[in-house]
């Protein structure tokens, strides 16, 4: 005998909501996509998964007195050759705005009503301001997390330190000015000295991160040495790259 339970009514099948969600945003400053295509390959060549899978907003604010036509679709395939993935457009002018439609990009509405940050201060991309989390507190320029950072999200303590009293997953992202300490699992991406500090540092207890980063310098986790992995590890600036320094091995009980 079926004993299932049926319903007299289609049970609900979405939900929508509004809600605050962390984008990066890329402002424009001219119309020129071969002038963009070579400062892009200049940034992010460096590491060329870093934006693997992260949601772009480009900004027309500042072209949208151009005379000039923007590709949009040429745009959006140039910054998907990249591992982004162009999402909208903000700002503009009407005739923008139906291109950028017509390319299948939605258009967001001007201003700050979505929370806009990036992996680091670069020219043309919005710098990423603090992001309040669930265990975070602030004591003078060091921000402490006391819960494991999870995939999607993103902490930053722009003006000094970060530690993190647990874990960063996999997806997740934390940056800092200065250095950044993560005592449980780094699996995620640490960007130390974002403002350039090269005497900042990266420690952490388990070392498996997606990519760490000092002072603009990368490492991604198909360049690192297997013998590290799992490793407590140091990450440094030296020599105009990094140096990854285990100094032990941490097995919890």
């Amino acid at each position: 005998m079926n004993t299932a339970t049926r319903h007299n009514g289609p049970e609900t099948a979405f939900e929508l909501k509004g809600s605050a969600i962390t984008l990066t945003v890329l402002h424009l400053y001219n119309t020129d996509l071969a002038c963009l295509e070579e400062q892009l390959q200049a940034k992010l060549g460096q590491a060329p998964g870093f934006f693997k899978n992260v949601p772009v907003v480009i900004d027309l604010s500042e072209v949208a007195e151009s005379d000039h036509d923007l590709d949009f679709p040429a745009m959006a395939q140039l910054l998907r050759g990249y591992g982004m993935i162009p999402v909208g457009v903000r700002g503009g002018n009407t005739d923008q705005q139906a291109a950028a439609v017509n390319a299948n990009l939605g258009v967001l509405a001007t201003g700050k009503a979505a929370t806009e940050s990036v992996a680091e201060p670069q020219p043309g991309l919005e710098a990423p301001p603090p992001v309040p989390e669930p265990g975070e507190s602030a004591e003078g320029s060091t921000k402490f997390v006391t819960q494991t950072i999870r995939s999607g999200q993103r902490i930053v303590a722009p003006d000094g330190d970060l530690v993190v009293l647990a874990s960063v997953s996999s997806g997740a992202e934390i940056l800092a000015g200065g250095n950044i300490y993560v005592f449980g699992a780094l699996r995620g991406r640490a960007l130390a000295g974002a403002k350039g500090d090269t005497e900042a540092r990266i420690f952490c207890l388990q070392f498996n991160p997606d990519l760490v980063a000092v002072a603009g310098e990368y490492l991604v986790n198909e360049e690192l040495n297997p013998a590290h992995i799992g490793k407590t590890t140091w990450i440094s600036f030296e020599d105009k790259g990094l140096l990854v320094d285990p100094i032990g091995t941490f097995a919890p009980r």
